[in-house]
């Protein structure tokens, strides 16, 4: 396996959800990986979390033969010669800048500051850095290990050389990294989900269905077709031989008519415990669920490959 030359020592801030799902792809491929929580105090559960990602990446890749053992600190000074640094605090400007200055203190100018940031933008994190250009956004969709797509997002000050390196190191995890071409808040893929889910609660406000039926008409249809083609080349399909060009100009009206009829839910208290209470009543496993979801993703991602798509 080739590892991009410039990164060795990857440190990973929080041991979260999102923080152990980083650090088991990063070392299931070969990288010195150190995670940074000042809050862990039970190594062995951690350990046993980093076992699992390795199995499934173990399916997804058919036994990967690098793999390296995590060390896990709840001292920041640790990650001191960390080439490459992925941040996964949880989503509070302050804290997240309070955090990237403490490292910044400690790391050499040359080390890359990735923020798994969902909704901040990389600017807002540069303020007051000694080094701005080299903090970008790392935005991963949950779990990292598993969905492949990283977007990076670069601030107002800005490095190319530096995107290039995050990139690449991204690729030799066998990520899709997508350089998001302005800051905007949410960046691309959140921006995206939050207006199917705007309206999946809208309509479950006005009574047009019920939590579960969303979710059921989402999962069989337009997600189906969503996991292996974007809408853009979904609707070039819906157009026929004619594609994209014959739909918009045969059915575009019909989305513009759609549009004006999109809504907007306010998350009041009623609201929320309906949504909460649409969850609930289906009596879902978590711990169930999730293995289900990351084996049929594993499987999805395997189909794709096969297909190249």
């Amino acid at each position: 396996m080739n590892l991009p030359h410039d990164e060795n020592q990857i440190g990973v801030v929080g041991a979260g959800l999102i923080g152990m799902s980083w650090a088991g792809l990063f070392s299931a491929f070969g990288y010195e990986t150190t995670v940074y929580d000042p809050y862990l105090n039970k190594q062995d559960l951690a350990h046993r979390e980093i076992d699992k990602i390795w199995g499934s990446l173990d399916l997804l890749f058919d036994n990967l033969k690098n793999k390296k053992g995590v060390k896990f600190s709840n001292k920041i000074r640790d990650l001191k010669f960390s080439t490459f640094i992925q941040e996964n605090c949880p989503e509070n400007l302050s804290l997240k800048q309070e955090t990237i200055s403490q490292i910044e203190r400690i790391v050499s100018k040359d080390t890359i500051i990735s923020s798994s940031t969902s909704s901040l933008m990389p600017s807002e994190l540069q303020k007051s850095c000694i080094w701005p250009d080299r903090i970008i956004v790392g935005h991963p969709m949950n779990p990292p290990h598993l969905i492949p797509v990283v977007e990076i997002v670069l601030g107002k000050v800005f490095s190319q050389e530096i995107s290039s390196r995050a990139k690449s190191f991204y690729n030799s995890l066998q990520r899709v990294p997508v350089q998001i071409k302005k800051e905007m808040r949410g960046h691309l893929a959140n921006r995206l989900t939050s207006a199917l889910y705007r309206e999946a609660v809208y309509l479950v406000s006005e009574g047009i269905a019920d939590v579960k039926d969303v979710d059921t008409v989402i999962s069989n249809g337009p997600g189906l077709r969503l996991a292996l083609l974007g809408p853009h080349m979904n609707y070039h399909l819906g157009g026929g031989e004619g594609g994209y060009r014959s739909y918009l100009e045969h059915l575009g009206p019909s989305q513009e008519e759609r549009w004006k009829t999109l809504g907007q839910a306010t998350l009041t208290p009623e609201l929320k415990e309906k949504l909460i209470h649409g969850i609930e009543s289906q009596n879902p496993s978590i711990s169930e669920l999730k293995i289900k979801r990351d084996n049929s993703l594993i499987k999805i991602l395997k189909t794709k490959k096969e297909n190249k798509l």
